[in-house]
């Protein structure tokens, strides 16, 4: 210990002697370790929140999977609800509860405050138990509740923190949901919040007030087993492990089949750990490819930084070889010197080290405003001791990294030859130099990697928002309104709703206006459907597809092309022939080569037998980034539904329409509250936050990674003319040119980088390949990422080497053979 505590003092005052060297060798890798450190907190606050609930991993959350004969299964889909009722009952040998949760929009009425639509679940009474986590105020349901409808709500935290300013007289008060009223019973802990699947729901309610609370096709849907809506949640019981519990269940879902087979054929379910679907599990595979490709891009911002500090060492250790020699003369083993020196980089490192972790509390807010404000409210971006334990592997990673192989390099001082150099004059072997290039060569290739990545997604940006998303953008503002607390009936609906379109139509900035039953980049439901000539009664020969009703117009409003056939029409209605209108990847699914136009179209569980009258262009349907996706569009008067989507077309800029748009609708219905009025322009920005956020974070990072790899061959070059100064000095007095001079200086530099840049474009291909998944229009080598961004490096590289050129030409023979 005291020879340890020797070490540092000793370390701190050889730093303290060389300030320059001290601030650049920590700034190199205060870099490489806080871009580390800021990743980690962005992967920790996606890939290892915890689920906040007592045992998870013996808590289970389970899907509903689909097999069609016409493509692969479909896994992680809702249950319907009164599969989920069987399974309750049935599933008792191997969970030791099971819960169902219907997740709803309820307008929330606080006193005599505006209604504002919350996120409402309800469940069972065993919800909270099952969970292992408990009301810090107040009680959770009553086996009493379960089965009898009693208007009874548990508040979360947040909306008891919001709305009631953490009053803890809140209990037994009523609030409003919708037109009932609810006694407030209970308040969650703050820590029940991103529940996985279950999601953050604002307040819970019993299951028993189902038919009460639900509405709409929800309601109408709810005991049709065709039909998938809920989440289900179980524990484990002792002893019972995920995979047995598949296998029973997987039993369980035959048995529906059998017992069910016109909405159960080729239907199952599947059993997944609550705690891998803190992402959704659909897209478990794209996250995981996004956060290792994050950090292999800034694991080599912090190799690139590594070898710079490499660099300088083997630089430092040619101007202490007498320090070393007389060390080892006076009998100091190979071993404790070495101890030593990777001391003094153990210091350098925990210096960067704390750097980094000023660094990532500043990128912190940088994270948080690429995201939308409802994904960070659940992410936790602190700096805990996570954070602080990664930085410190860091730190201790980089000293072995940069400071072994010179610290052994220096150790190995020849001690006579050492001793007796007087000259102050660096003396070290060529092998050094030809290590220390070896290093640049690291660097440049490691750099290039980096800002490949960089640039891949930054052209993929690019092509992302060229993509057409087949309706209108630049003049389209959406807003969503939910008649459902209201209680209309279709007709009275119908009535407002053609009364606001026409009021809409009337203002001065609107060009058209329409309405459907989904919003953009929102999915919908979806249905299996058929063709003529398959058994309709096996969902296996159907295909499940999304389906849209829309109000007349509509393609109008939102400019989408109509390709053949006609539009709705108001005489479209529930007394006349069902009909429906098919993009164009659905026609090229259903009928390939041929026209849709009369085809007929058959849906699991229903007597229609729709006809189709046109055909539109194929739409984006949940991202930029998705292929063709078939999609049918019915009638709304046909498929009525009291929540719906205004679409408005505007005559100029959208966002100066919104106002107007909103209050001519509040001045229609004032208690429905308008939800979300956007342009078309915002949705398509918030769509695009995944690769404007990769695309960002990459090029500052492959900035950093050409600054660095700049300085390093900046370093190596300077270096090496130090090193050459008499050999540069003899070719002056013998009668080179500066330009000679400088074009062998030049010619040595760019060997290495373009050794590194050549060994760089084929990792960069490698990397393209793996990450292609996550990129927008590009191949597997995309030409203007990899040549601009090795011409880039180029020239950054020649302007490292060209200064010590210029500084080579004005070398003066007379000193530099002066020791000669």
């Amino acid at each position: 210990m005291a020879n340890f505590t020797q070490d540092v003092r000793f370390g701190l005052r050889v730093l303290v002697k060389s300030p320059g060297f001290t601030a650049v060798a920590v700034l190199s890798l205060g870099l490489g370790i806080g871009a580390n450190t800021t990743i980690f907190t962005l992967v920790k606050a996606i890939f290892l929140h915890g689920v906040p609930i007592e045992d998870p991993g013996s808590v289970v959350a389970l899907y509903s999977t689909a097999q069609s004969r016409k493509g692969p299964e479909q896994q992680y889909l809702p249950t319907p609800y009164m599969n989920a009722v069987d399974y309750r009952q049935q599933a008792s040998s191997v969970f030791s509860g099971v819960a169902i949760v219907i997740q709803n929009g309820m307008n929330l009425t606080i006193g005599g405050g505006k209604p504002q639509q919350h996120f409402v679940e309800l469940v069972n009474a065993n919800f909270f138990d099952l969970l292992g986590v408990h009301p810090f105020l107040g009680r959770g349901f009553s086996p009493e509740e379960e089965n009898s409808p009693r208007p009874v709500a548990v508040l979360s935290y947040a909306l008891w923190n919001a709305h009631f300013g953490a009053d803890r007289g809140v209990l037994g008060k009523t609030i409003r949901l919708d037109d009932q009223e609810y006694a407030v019973i209970g308040v969650m802990p703050r820590k029940f919040d991103a529940v996985g699947n279950l999601n953050s729901p604002d307040l819970w309610i019993p299951i028993s007030m189902r038919d009460q609370a639900l509405t709409g096709m929800v309601k109408g849907f709810l005991y049709d087993r065709g039909f998938r809506l809920v989440t289900m949640v179980a524990r484990l019981k002792p002893g019972v492990t995920a995979r047995q519990a598949q296998v029973a269940v997987h039993d369980i879902g035959l048995q529906l089949e059998k017992a069910y087979p016109k909405q159960n054929g080729g239907r199952n379910e599947m059993v997944v750990p609550i705690a891998e679907t803190t992402i959704p599990p659909q897209y478990h595979s794209v996250f995981v490819l996004a956060g290792g490709m994050m950090m292999l891009i800034v694991g080599l911002v912090l190799l690139i930084a590594c070898a710079n500090v490499a660099n300088l060492l083997l630089a430092r250790a040619t101007q202490r070889q007498r320090e070393v020699a007389v060390r080892l003369a006076l009998g100091a083993s190979r071993s404790r010197l070495i101890r030593q020196l990777l001391t003094e980089s153990f210091l350098l490192a925990l210096l960067a080290g704390a750097l980094g972790v000023l660094a990532a509390f500043w990128a912190k807010s940088v994270l948080v405003s690429f995201l939308p404000a409802d994904v960070v409210a659940h992410l936790d971006f602190s700096i805990d001791g996570r954070v602080l334990l990664y930085t410190l592997a860091m730190a201790v990673l980089a000293t072995l990294l940069f400071g072994l192989v010179p610290a052994l390099q220096a150790s190995r001082t020849d001690r006579m030859a050492a001793l007796k150099d007087r000259t102050g004059a660096p003396t070290g072997s060529s092998r050094w130099y030809g290590l220390r290039g070896a290093l640049v060569m690291v660097q440049v290739a490691l750099s290039l990697v980096a800002l490949v990545g960089a640039g891949l997604f930054i052209h993929s940006l690019r092509n992302a928002q060229k993509i057409d998303p087949g309706f209108e953008v630049k003049h389209e503002l959406v807003t969503s309104i939910d008649l459902a607390p209201e209680h209309y009936q279709q007709p009275q609906a119908e009535n407002f709703y053609r009364d606001v379109v026409q009021r809409l139509d009337t203002l001065p900035m609107v060009a058209a206006s329409s309405l459907s039953d989904t919003a953009p980049f929102q999915g919908s439901f979806q249905r299996t459907t058929f063709t003529d000539g398959v058994d309709p009664t096996d969902p296996r020969n159907g295909k499940l597809t999304p389906v849209e009703a829309v109000a007349p117009e509509f393609f109008g409003a939102a400019n989408i092309p109509l390709l053949r056939g006609r539009t709705f029409t108001d005489q479209d209605n529930a007394t006349t022939q069902d009909v429906a209108i098919v993009n164009q990847a659905a026609a090229d699914t259903f009928w390939p080569g041929e026209d849709p136009i009369g085809k007929r179209l058959h849906f699991l569980g229903e007597t229609w037998v729709v006809n189709v009258v046109g055909e539109v262009k194929t739409t984006k349907y949940i991202s930029l980034g998705e292929p063709p996706q078939a999609a049918i569009y019915f009638p709304l008067k046909q498929h009525y539904s009291p929540f719906v989507t205004l679409y408005v077309r505007t005559k100029g800029d959208p966002a100066q329409a919104i106002a107007s748009v909103r209050n001519t609708v509040h001045s229609m219905i004032p208690s429905v509250p308008l939800l979300r009025v956007e342009t078309m322009g915002q949705l398509l920005v918030e769509s695009l936050t995944a690769p404007r956020m990769g695309a960002e974070l990459l090029g500052a990072f492959g900035l950093i990674a050409l600054v660095l790899a700049a300085i390093g061959t900046y370093g190596v070059m300077s270096y090496s003319v130090n090193q050459r100064s008499q050999e540069i000095g003899i070719r002056i007095t013998l009668g080179a040119q500066p330009r000679d001079i400088v074009r062998l200086i030049l010619g040595s530099g760019m060997a290495m980088v373009a050794i590194g840049i050549a060994f760089g474009l084929g990792f960069s291909v490698l990397l393209a390949r793996g990450m292609n998944q996550l990129l927008y229009g590009i191949g597997s080598f995309d030409a203007p990422s990899f040549l601009i961004t090795a011409a880039i490096l180029m020239l950054v590289a020649l302007a490292a080497c060209y200064v010590p050129a210029r500084r080579a030409m004005r070398v003066d023979p007379i000193v530099a053979l002066r020791y000669e």
